[in-house]
């Protein structure tokens, strides 16, 4: 019996010590990195340390570089098999930027982890064009395969569940107007643009191209100077 007790304290510390291992080490990566990006950036160096999400930024950027392995270079393993079967299938062809996306938001939280405010809308921003665009996917695809191939060809599960609900509603034709509307007011969100100012940017951007459009230049008719000279 005390055989036994030693050895499950002699493994009960081992398993401690490389949990403390790896808690640690994790730790300096996160911390590392950030640092790192924010020194390149030239931002956010003075920040609170309870500000610094590293630990969050440095997952998403690990979940980036498995998407990017499983969708972008297919890798051909049990992990890229796995991803490409989760992103394609959930996303169907939209799941390609997944890897830019979650790059994107882990350089983010890197750099400027106390804008919350600007994340928040930015995440709302990103679902709205994540949603309108798998269910317009959806739509336009033509494919005649399986069910499995055809839904990856598309929108995925998520642009299937999107559509289909609103043609059961509203027909085939007016669920397409919904959705583009959804991926205008994401595009906005986004960049924080009123509505309000869509109008006025767009009357800017005419006046500015009536401006720049080339004036015909009119023929001036040559003056002849008439003289009292007799011609030859």
């Amino acid at each position: 019996m005390a055989k036994r007790k030693k050895a499950k304290t002699k493994s009960g510390a081992v398993g401690g010590a490389i949990s403390r291992g790896v808690s640690a080490t994790w730790k300096f990566l996160a911390k590392s990195l950030g640092k790192s990006v924010r020194f390149l950036a030239r931002g956010a160096k003075d920040l609170d340390a309870a500000h610094q999400r590293d630990g969050i930024a440095f997952l998403i950027l690990i979940l980036a570089l498995v998407a990017t392995a499983g969708t972008w270079f297919h890798a051909d393993n049990l992990v890229g098999r796995a991803v490409y079967s989760v992103i394609y299938g959930a996303f169907g062809r939209v799941g390609f930027v997944a890897p830019l996306v979650l790059i994107y938001f882990a350089f983010r939280l890197f750099r400027v982890p106390e804008d919350s405010k600007a994340t928040g809308r930015i995440i709302i921003g990103t679902l709205a064009l994540l949603l309108s665009s798998t269910g317009l996917a959806h739509f336009f695809n033509g494919s005649k395969s399986t069910p499995t191939t055809a839904l990856r060809d598309g929108g995925g599960w998520l642009g299937y569940g999107v559509r289909e609900p609103l043609v059961y509603l509203m027909g085939v034709d007016l669920p397409n107007l919904v959705l583009g509307i959804l991926f205008i007011f994401g595009l906005l969100v986004i960049t924080a643009t009123p509505v309000s100012e869509v109008f006025t940017r767009l009357a800017n951007t005419g006046k500015w191209l009536l401006s720049k459009r080339p004036v015909r230049q009119e023929r001036e008719e040559e003056e002849f100077e008439v003289t009292d000279t007799p011609a030859f």
